[in-house]
């Protein structure tokens, strides 16, 4: 049974529960914690098929390796995904609201282990339910990963056409091992990259917002966005792919010495190689899809070292690096969560709710 009270101010009445109703709020927070639970299983059964199913491949490639390589590439991986944190927190500040740099990395870190469930939107469901929990609305931690995921597939496409030579060589090859995957990557290239410039323009963008906000029923934007903004997600993007390339690179200079050019085309091919994985829906973390890339970027440079089995390995061993760097990254997030949390907590995001 529920009773109304009046409000002394003369304002609407408000249900007031009886003594004996039964309440919810229980049953939701047991459900909350079972739907956790099985999420963080399906994560870590995840990973650990990664790991699993590689390690006979990658052993030969990676017991070659110098250990100096292996920890600079994941330094430089781990740098990479900071960047792309930043980029996600340069988004939520163009969309009214302002996330620490704390927030804004446990936010990143910790939901980009989604990416190991199969389906490609868990990793961006989990941040957005992170983000809700930081005091962000659903609805503009939702506006803000697309915002960061669209300019970001801009700025990787830009940094693609470093490695376009190579690659057209490569879907030019009759080797079978990765010559289709790559003629798929390149038209998805040339398809995606003028509707991407086009969607960057701040104008074009908003508008874009505007009717996401109108199909969520929620609040338009006060204001449109502003090149600044964008050019600091697409800064920020750009400077994590580089650093995803160089992650590449170290590997490969540990097997070869590609120089500046396999620099460059590393950079190019890996920023390339994550935009079509993107598009592997059902494969974790875009699983072959973007080992097929990387392989016919790295092969011209390892003749002497195994040529495309050598690539192989470095793309898989690559791989495994990245499981490294993401439960490092996701593991210091959270450090950081526990040390706040017995500090007393500070207020992680700001601004107005959308």
């Amino acid at each position: 049974m529920v009773n109304t009270v009046a409000r002394r101010d003369g304002g609407t009445a408000v249900p007031e529960a009886a003594p004996d109703a039964p309440t919810p709020g229980g049953a939701r927070r047991w459900l909350s914690l079972g739907v956790r639970v099985l999420v963080i299983a399906a994560i870590a059964v995840g990973m650990v098929w990664s790991l699993i199913s590689q390690w006979p491949q990658v052993r030969s490639t990676w017991q070659g390796l110098a250990w100096q390589a292996v920890v600079l590439s994941v330094l430089a991986a781990l740098a990479g995904m900071v960047a792309n944190t930043m980029a996600w927190r340069a988004a939520a500040a163009d969309l009214e609201h302002r996330v620490s740099v704390p927030a804004a990395l446990r936010i990143c870190l910790v939901g980009q282990l989604g990416k190991y469930i199969p389906g490609s939107v868990w990793a961006y469901v989990l941040q957005v339910e992170l983000s809700k929990r930081a005091g962000l609305p659903r609805a503009r931690a939702f506006l803000a990963t697309l915002v960061t995921l669209g300019l970001g597939v801009t700025a990787a496409l830009g940094l693609g056409l470093l490695s376009l030579p190579s690659l057209r060589e490569a879907a030019a090859g009759a080797d079978d091992t990765y010559a289709e995957s790559v003629r798929v990557a390149l038209w998805i290239v040339a398809v995606l990259f003028p509707v991407a410039l086009v969607c960057a323009v701040p104008r074009v963008l908003t508008a874009l917002i505007q009717v996401a906000l109108r199909v969520l029923r929620r609040p338009r934007l006060a204001h449109q966005l502003t090149w600044l903004g964008v050019l600091r997600v697409v800064g920020w993007s750009a400077v994590g792919y580089g650093l995803f390339g160089v992650h590449l690179w170290l590997l490969a200079n540990a097997q070869a010495a590609p120089g500046v050019e396999g620099l460059l085309r590393c950079v190019g091919s890996f920023a390339i190689a994550m935009t079509v994985g993107m598009f592997a829906f059902l494969s974790p973390s875009g699983l072959g899809v973007r080992e097929a890339v990387l392989v016919a970027t790295l092969a011209p440079f390892l003749p002497g070292a195994g040529g495309v089995g050598a690539a192989i390995g470095i793309a898989l061993a690559s791989r495994l690096i990245f499981t490294i760097a993401d439960v490092l990254a996701a593991g210091l997030a959270a450090l950081s969560a526990a040390r706040e949390l017995r500090r007393g907590g500070v207020p992680a995001t700001s601004g107005t709710a959308g």
